[in-house]
């Protein structure tokens, strides 16, 4: 390993070919007493950064929830590698509450936006919408440090009334960069045909030999609460066994991380945290594979390998309570799963990830609702949506509203209505 121009640090793969790294990043250390906190280091000296890290102990005090933390030091790690490679200190910018100048936020936006854009010049929807994010968590971090350090005046009244006139000047600096978003996102889809060829190549009769029985009975098991159910891939990673289904009481329930109690630990170094509230799934699709295939799972496949007197056997009572697991078996990592869509998206031919399945139901289900002629039946329908989805309002509906008005032709299951609820392309 080796370092080239501006800090970066170059890394060889095989075939000698050199791929460039960002030359900082933010790592995960578990710390006695204080739980998993994070730190943003240059990649090339090893050393934290210090803003970075005052920052983060800011964000710990603020959130438990790690990968918001992550998210907001990696959206830093921008602002280090673009004052690395135009000789700005951004340390001393912030720990003296100066924040960034207008050219400097300029010139921040320009380097970020370069190497999204098109052959013609165009950024992307999707892209354009990363950036603004982007900019968005670096006026937050800015104008938290100008609050925090900045000081204008000895009198503290008048330091507060310019304090107030700098975070506002420089949330004006990165509202102007922002990029023109187009505000009507539609719902991505799963077409009828896609979803038919994730279902085959994930049965596990067809799969076993490729990956073995345990893998790919999790894998099918992960893609049909998704699918069957629109489970978001937080919640099936922290799905734990005593809050799976059984033929007594049909139905997942979603339990927030917050809501679990003092005793519920989580061994993973980046633990799953749902945004979305907690609440109970019943098994809605006529041809459902549940409660069956979490029974068959968690009695055959859910176990790890330990050696007993010379020869290797399996061990079924785990140290945890998590679902889905990995081989070793420890729960399945968020990194784990999404290696899992890849190969999904390599096996099945659909460019796939989790939250693509939850669409794909969430689209359906809205478009059996939209069906319903009667108010009061829709608008009870409609708050049982919301209530399934996890969300707090109708609002978080509107991506799938525009969908449906986007494709009234299309053919699909409709859960939400009357009638026939099987799912053609999953039987």
């Amino acid at each position: 390993m080796g370092r080239s121009g501006a800090g970066t640090v170059i890394s060889k793969q095989k075939g000698g070919a050199s791929v460039p790294k960002a030359p900082f990043k933010v790592s995960s250390v578990t710390i006695p007493g204080a739980g998993i906190r994070h730190v943003l280091t240059n990649r090339g000296t090893g050393f934290p950064m210090r803003a970075a890290s005052i920052y983060e102990a800011h964000l710990a005090q603020k959130t438990d929830s790690h990968n918001t933390r992550i998210r907001e030091l990696a959206f830093f790690t921008y602002l280090y590698s673009w004052a690395e490679r135009r000789n700005v200190d951004l340390d001393r910018l912030l720990l003296s509450g100066e924040g960034l100048t207008l050219p400097q936020v300029r010139s921040f936006a320009a380097w970020l936006r370069a190497p999204r854009a098109q052959p013609n010049g165009v950024i992307p929807q999707g892209k354009r919408r990363t950036i603004n994010a982007a900019f968005g968590a670096c006026s937050v971090i800015c104008t938290w440090f100008i609050r925090q350090f900045a000081n204008p005046a000895a009198n503290r009244a008048r330091r507060a009334i310019d304090v107030e006139m700098l975070v506002q000047a420089q949330k004006q600096a990165w509202k102007d960069v922002r990029i023109k978003v187009r505000q009507d996102p539609v719902a991505p889809d799963m077409t009828e045909d896609e979803v038919a060829a994730v279902e085959r190549f994930l049965k596990p009769e067809s799969r076993s030999t490729a990956v073995g029985q345990a893998i790919a009975m999790r894998d099918y098991l992960m893609w049909r609460m998704a699918i069957e159910l629109g489970m978001r891939k937080g919640e099936i990673l922290a799905m734990r066994t005593m809050d799976c289904p059984t033929r007594a009481a049909p139905y997942f329930k979603i339990v927030r991380i917050e809501e679990r109690g003092p005793d519920s630990t989580d061994p993973r170094k980046n633990p799953p945290r749902p945004k979305t509230l907690s609440r109970d799934l019943g098994l809605i699709v006529e041809n459902t594979v549940f409660p069956k295939l979490v029974a068959d799972y968690i009695s055959a496949y859910r176990f790890r390998m330990v050696e007993r007197n010379g020869k290797k056997t399996k061990k079924f009572l785990l140290s945890h309570n998590f679902l889905i697991v990995a081989g070793s078996g420890e729960p399945l990592s968020i990194r784990a799963a999404d290696d899992v869509a890849k190969a999904i998206s390599a096996g099945a031919g659909v460019d796939f990830n989790w939250h693509l399945a939850r669409h794909a139901f969430f689209n359906r289900a809205y478009a059996g609702v939209t069906d319903i002629e009667d108010r009061d039946e829709y608008s009870a329908k409609m708050a049982d949506l919301v209530y399934w989805g996890g969300w707090e309002s109708e609002k978080s509906l509107e991506i799938y509203t525009r969908r449906a008005r986007a494709d009234r032709a299309r053919h699909a299951l409709r859960t939400w209505q009357k009638g026939d609820d099987r799912w053609i392309a999953l039987a």
